[in-house]
């Protein structure tokens, strides 16, 4: 991530802080606050209409990736979460 930002690890550490406080002075924005499911969706008769279609969608795709994606990723933590001895619905 920091070579984005510059050459050497000094320069790419001061170049990110800038950006960073850049963003933190235009505060929240609405666009990027909340999300989740049901918010990318387009709320719940949104999500109703892909139920009824028989489209199952696992996840907020704008962060995290198709919903084949999601599922597979959730089955690997859940693996690795059983491997540990612990259980955490997901």
């Amino acid at each position: 991530m920091l070579n984005l930002f510059g050459q050497s690890e000094n320069a790419a550490r001061r170049a990110y802080e800038s950006f960073v406080a850049q963003g933190v002075k235009h505060g929240r924005r609405p666009d990027l606050v909340g999300g989740g499911l049901l918010r990318s969706i387009g709320g719940w008769a949104e999500l109703k209409e892909f139920r009824d279609l028989g489209i199952r969608i696992k996840g907020d795709e704008r962060l995290l990736g198709s919903s084949d994606f999601v599922e597979r990723i959730l089955k690997q933590a859940d693996e690795q979460l059983l491997y540990c001895g612990t259980q955490i619905g997901i």
